[in-house]
């Protein structure tokens, strides 16, 4: 079965400065089928010089990116999902069934209360599915929280539409079917092993690790194990070095 069949069209939102992150998702494309499908696009995501009135500018480039994607959706009256650029698509991909009449879909996620997903505050936008007649809704609520005076990531925002309007219908995939790879991130401020040189020049392969682990593929190279334990001694050092 064609993996996110419900969905008339497939945006990826993509920085022109993350060709590295373009490339894994064409990876990640083509490992699952989608390499060709003429439903899948890489938009260009907004890259903005100022965060205000979000808490920082990759907060308010994502936002405005699953904005501007919604917007093309509603004038053409299709459905769509919509990928950010560090979605790594899991084994429960292939069972994946949308149920009919879904107007919100999460393809993956992070709930941050038990209980009843719905209820949650759900964290996390990096594979969202719309129908097409909860498109043009989802535009006329977003596009005023633009002049709110403390707007919240695309992700909150979801939320305050989907508590707006409880009648929605939302699907949640249980289990997920995309989870984010880890990489350098675009919105958070950079953590210490992208901060100091020797630890930069060995994330990659931890973070290539993290990644087998999260996708159930553990075994990796007998190079791969001698960096990561020189990036263990690495990171002693550096702490042993900040408490000197």
């Amino acid at each position: 079965m064609t993996p996110f069949a419900a969905f008339d069209r497939i945006r990826i939102i993509n920085l022109a400065s993350r060709p590295d992150r373009r490339r894994e998702m064409q990876g990640e494309l083509a490992r699952v089928g989608l390499g060709d499908d003429p439903r899948v696009g890489f938009f260009d995501a907004v890259a903005s010089d100022s965060a205000s009135p979000w808490r920082a500018k990759g907060e308010r480039g994502v936002f405005l990116s699953h904005l501007a994607i919604l917007q093309e959706a509603a004038k053409s009256g299709e459905s769509v999902l919509i990928l950010e650029d560090d979605a790594d698509f899991t084994p429960a991909l292939a069972d994946l069934h949308v149920d009919p009449g879904t107007q919100i879909f999460y393809g993956g996620y992070d709930a941050t209360s038990p209980g009843p997903l719905v209820d949650s505050d759900i964290v996390g936008a990096h594979c969202m599915g719309f129908s097409r007649d909860i498109v043009p809704l989802l535009v006329a609520f977003l596009e005023p929280l633009q002049a709110h005076h403390s707007p919240p990531p695309i992700d909150g925002a979801y939320v305050w539409y989907r508590r707006a309007h409880p009648e929605t219908r939302t699907q949640f995939a249980e289990p997920v079917v995309a989870v984010q790879r880890p990489s350098r991130s675009d919105i958070a401020h950079p953590k210490q092993i992208d901060r100091i040189p020797v630890l930069r020049a060995l994330a990659p392969v931890a973070r290539r690790a993290k990644r087998s682990i999260l996708r159930g593929e553990i075994s990796f190279g007998l190079r791969e194990a001698i960096m990561l334990a020189a990036a263990g001694v690495a990171i002693a050092v550096a702490v042993a070095l900040h408490h000197l």
